[in-house]
């Protein structure tokens, strides 16, 4: 059985920015491991990922996922991104 480097590279990276944190867990296979930020400059401890929304992430959507860890910037839902 041959398998194509597409699959053997793994899924693609959704586009979460501006989406709620939940939708990232959700999104992601379990096994991926996530670490979420505060942006905002506050340094918050993020403890309910109902009230926050990604501002940034890495990898870039659509770049694939090879097993590596994901980062999420996030802010919570009533605030601006930063530089945007």
């Amino acid at each position: 059985m041959t398998v194509t480097t597409a699959a053997a590279a793994g899924p693609p990276m959704p586009e979460f920015r501006g989406r709620g944190l939940v939708h990232v867990f959700s999104a992601l296979d379990y096994r991926t491991r996530v670490d979420v930020h505060d942006v905002s400059g506050y340094r918050r401890t993020v403890l309910w990922p109902l009230n926050w929304k990604v501002c940034s992430q890495s990898p870039a959507a659509g770049r694939q996922l090879n097993g590596q860890a994901v980062t999420i910037g996030v802010v919570k839902k009533t605030e601006k991104c930063p530089g945007g």
